[in-house]
């Protein structure tokens, strides 16, 4: 019988900032989408755009770069460049590096 091996803490951190990825991303399609569809003139006998349809289409342009600009930056912390960051070898967590005790499993720190 074999075992997978757990993920360590680094696999499990970078499967999040791709969750994320794949979020934003989902989620800016979906304003850029809602955006071409908030355009049509759903009334109209014959298929047509509103007049202020290119207003709207870029409204939600924008709206979707921003999000994806927030979304991108936001993961580059500062904090994390001043101060150095560990493991925990006995919950796995990440903690400063000058910790002597980890503050979620109160283990030794050598």
């Amino acid at each position: 019988m074999s075992t997978v091996p757990s993920a360590t803490p680094e696999e499990r951190s970078q499967k999040e900032r791709e969750r994320k990825a794949a979020t934003v991303m989902m989620v800016v399609f979906f304003i850029i989408g809602l955006s071409v569809v908030l355009s049509y003139d759903w009334r109209s006998p014959t298929p047509a755009f509103r007049p202020d349809a290119g207003t709207v289409f870029l409204f939600g342009i924008l709206v979707a770069a921003i999000i994806y600009i927030a979304a991108r930056y936001a993961g580059q912390d500062d904090w994390q460049s001043r101060f150095r960051l560990r493991f925990c070898p006995n919950c796995g967590r990440q903690i400063r590096f000058d910790a002597t005790v980890c503050p979620y499993c109160n283990h030794r720190l050598p």
